[in-house]
């Protein structure tokens, strides 16, 4: 029989996971809790009794000889507690300490310890109040030390959670550096942080949590159950009979009150969008003076969605008044039975008894509720799991191959041989692109869709792959090229690139050590940084980024642009920022282009007609194809479509019409 496969949760930590290393030692840290957390039961049970029985006990003259059996003839004729008085056929012991529960309990087998502590010598729980100062203490310890294990073992699973996390945030950053660069339409990299951020939180704290009620309510149930059992077999099995049915009861409502919010809240979801219906039909409604009608059925609609919403609400509120009703109910009935027994049968059961009988079974309806939620925090849990695993299981789109070349510095042309490229919602970008552009030259790249360019720009250093053609560069096919050798040749700068947080050095230098300071500063002179990276208040050490200086976008681009000659690249591909207002700006990335260019390809995604007009040749794309090419004077008078699209990006009232 082929054996179930794991879920997501199961494959970041599994059952065998809690059976070793820092799990195993933080459950048997609980183990230990729930061993003290009875004690502590038993404890309070011994303080009970001696407070009840104030260390007296009366019995027959004909049992004296079992007294002297069960603690001793020594322990007996001894004076600690008070020397023995005998009148009319009885023997009274006062001020004996834990005497009288002993003799009470002494058919009981589990009460050999507790004779044994008390025929040790000098035993403190011979007298009343030395009795009464031991178990106070011993309480104390008790509650002391179980806190200190309990904290331990959270801590511990706490840290493992950290472990988990940590480890899968490398492995999100891993995966997000293979896959980023292939996108192209922004949306990949805000789903990676949602990941990296509320998922893998998430999914630790569900791993914490998990680990932390698997490993210690089971055996905290089952120790809970064996010292009311022990204290009174009878009578335990009849008050736990009520608290299973109580909770199994509970069980079953929460699991079909959370079906049946499922169900409803899917109905207020449909009923909801039949609202926002109206929202697009508004030149229809008012063309043909549907107003009343339409907000008759508005009306109707809102009506039928409160109603859903209320329906689920107050389907919980009546679940969850069922729920506290019922446990209140089953305790009721537990200490009205325990107490008719404790009245009627006292040589059966003791007020100490029963109250130790009543804690046992209090303290077990915590652990049951915490198994009930369990199971929807686990679910959480996993979903979290599954969505950072299916991130992590994505194929790159582009690999190294096998046996892959060293490319040379582009020196002849840059050919695209039929290429096509869809987006990864199968929208067509590029469907059999032509293009040969002669190296050494200024490009600029513009399209009807701007993704069509950007894709153009994004095959040439391999962020994407071409579904279909192929590119070359001096007719070498950059798929069959190390990248790190293309990707030293082609750089790509990009508008909105982000800098790092660290000194503008690193920035630059990209943490390269192999690039002198001298380097950095000659590069940034040739963007254009220089100046305004001497004004910030360490220069080139200066911090920026998210805990330090912030730049303005065209500094930021300036520092990119800086970035990428320091690296001497032979093809350069600018895509301009789209926020540059500042005139000053302007002019000295114009300048820089000037010092940028010489002895080099550059390729423009441009957004601004100052670099149309520069440019050597302008690539005008439409419907994934080359629809014209040419310098920007020739193309405004031969191209109606390029023509049309320039008049769209750089008319003087375009401003205007995207503000309105």
């Amino acid at each position: 029989m082929a054996s179930k496969d794991p879920t997501p949760f199961q494959r970041v930590f599994s059952r065998r996971d809690l059976l070793r290393g820092v799990p195993l030692v933080s459950c048997l840290l609980f183990a230990a809790s729930s061993l003290l957390l009875c004690l502590a039961l038993v404890d309070l049970f011994l303080l009970t009794d001696l407070l009840v029985r104030g260390g007296r006990l009366i019995i027959q003259e004909s049992e004296l000889d079992e007294m002297k059996a069960l603690i001793g003839e020594d322990v007996l004729a001894s004076e600690t507690g008070g020397p023995p008085v005998a009148r009319g056929g009885q023997v009274t012991f006062a001020d004996r300490g834990l005497l009288p529960t002993i003799w009470h309990l002494r058919e009981k087998f589990f009460v050999r310890p507790l004779v044994w502590a008390y025929t040790r010598r000098l035993s403190p729980l011979r007298n009343d109040k030395q009795a009464l100062v031991t178990l106070v203490a011993l309480a104390a310890l008790i509650g002391w030390t179980r806190s200190m294990l309990e904290s331990r073992a959270r801590i511990m699973l706490l840290n493992v959670g950290l472990d988990i996390a940590t480890r899968l945030r490398r492995s999100i950053h891993r995966q997000t550096l293979r896959l980023g660069p292939s996108d192209l339409e922004g949306g990949a990299s805000g789903a990676a942080m949602h990941l990296f951020t509320v998922e893998v939180d998430r999914l630790s704290t569900g791993v914490s949590m998990w680990a932390e009620r698997i490993g210690r309510d089971p055996l905290k149930l089952m120790l809970l159950v064996a010292l009311a059992v022990i204290v009174h077999p009878p009578l335990a099995v009849i008050c736990l009979v009520p608290i299973a049915g109580c909770w199994y009861l509970a069980y079953c409502e929460s699991r079909r009150i959370e079906q049946v919010r499922q169900l409803q809240q899917a109905d207020a979801d449909r009923e909801l969008r039949l609202l926002a219906e109206g929202l697009e039909k508004t030149r229809l409604v008012r063309g043909f003076g549907m107003e009343a009608f339409e907000q008759e059925q508005f009306q109707k609609y809102l009506e039928r969605f409160q109603n859903k919403i209320l329906q689920g609400l107050k389907a919980k509120a009546w679940s969850r008044r069922a729920i506290r009703m019922l446990v209140p109910a089953c305790l009721a009935f537990v200490l009205l039975f325990v107490g008719s027994n404790i009245l009627s049968q006292p040589q059966q059961i003791s007020f100490a008894q029963g109250l130790l009988m009543i804690g046992a079974i209090a303290l077990i309806w915590p652990p049951l509720q915490n198994l009930v939620r369990l199971e929807r925090e686990h679910a959480l849990a996993n979903e979290a799991a599954q969505h950072i695993q299916a991130y992590l299981n994505q194929i790159p789109e582009v690999g190294q191959a096998v046996g892959a070349k060293f490319l040379q510095p582009l020196s002849k042309m840059i050919t695209f041989e039929s290429v096509s490229h869809s987006s990864p919602g199968r929208r067509q970008l590029l469907d059999g692109l032509k293009l040969k552009l002669p190296a050494g030259r200024q490009v600029a790249i513009v399209a009807s869709d701007p993704l069509e360019a950007l894709a153009v720009a994004y095959l040439l250093p391999r962020f994407i792959e071409p579904q279909s053609g192929r590119i070359l560069i001096d007719n070498e096919d950059i798929a069959w090229v190390t990248l790190e050798s293309l990707r030293a040749e082609v750089i790509f700068v990009g508008g909105k690139d982000p800098f790092l947080t660290g000194s503008v050095r690193e920035n630059i230098s990209g943490g390269n050590p192999s690039f002198t300071l001298q380097d950095v500063t000659d590069a940034a002179k040739i963007a254009h940084a220089h100046n305004f990276i001497q004004k910030l208040p360490q220069g080139y050490e200066t911090v920026i980024g998210e805990h330090g200086e912030l730049l303005d976008p065209g500094q930021a681009f300036r520092l990119g642009l800086a970035r990428a000659v320091l690296r001497k690249p032979a093809l350069l591909v600018i895509e301009e920022p789209a926020d540059l207002v500042d005139e000053d700006a302007k002019t000295l990335l114009d300048d820089a282009y000037k010092r940028v260019a010489p002895n080099r390809t550059v390729l423009y995604l441009p957004q601004r007609l100052s670099t149309l007009r520069k440019v050597d040749e302008i690539v005008l794309i439409h419907k994934g194809r080359l629809a014209a090419i040419g310098p920007h004077a020739r193309l405004v008078q031969s191209s109606p479509l390029y023509r049309h699209w320039e008049y769209i990006h750089f008319n003087e009232f375009r401003h205007e019409f995207e503000t309105e």
